[in-house]
């Protein structure tokens, strides 16, 4: 609202927001394959699980980094950590979200139906960490736009 209406003829989507979106999106596929690769036998990370596992690995890596990208969605250059408590209804659809997730991951008839298997702790963490880059990776694009030349329009 502090700032003056769009142009009306300017796409709806601009170009540094295309940029986001495929370099958050790019972000998180590599994440996630990469959660995936960590949980196999075989890859570049070999890990000990099953495929069922690696599957619920990267399916809870995708849906938590979707719900840190939500944070990452509010602002083109100022930090998903500015003004993180203003919005209490975001914050009541990514807990309804991260209870579903759970629910798909332990509650026996999604297991079958969603082709889960429950997840340890060192699971998560990996589904947390892989999840995180999409955090780490939109400040630091924040942070150089923010440092970087003024650019008018």
């Amino acid at each position: 609202m502090r700032r003056p209406p769009r142009d009306p003829r300017s796409p709806a989507i601009s170009p540094a927001m295309w940029r986001d979106i495929l370099g958050r999106g790019t972000v998180m596929a590599v994440a996630t394959l990469l959660a995936m690769d960590a949980v196999l036998p075989a890859g570049l990370v070999p890990g000990s699980g099953s495929m069922a596992e690696a599957r619920t690995v990267a399916f809870t890596t995708l849906v938590l980094a979707q719900m840190v990208n939500v944070f990452c969605a509010r602002s083109d250059d100022a930090s998903a950590f500015r003004g993180l408590f203003v919005n209490p209804w975001l914050w009541l659809a990514v807990v309804a979200s991260t209870l579903l997730q759970l629910v798909v991951v332990y509650v026996p008839v999604f297991q079958k139906a969603f082709a889960t298997v429950p997840l340890g702790a060192w699971d998560w963490a990996l589904c947390l960490a892989a999840a995180s880059s999409v955090l780490w990776s939109s400040e630091i694009a924040k942070l150089v736009r923010r440092r970087g030349p003024t650019r008018s329009t």
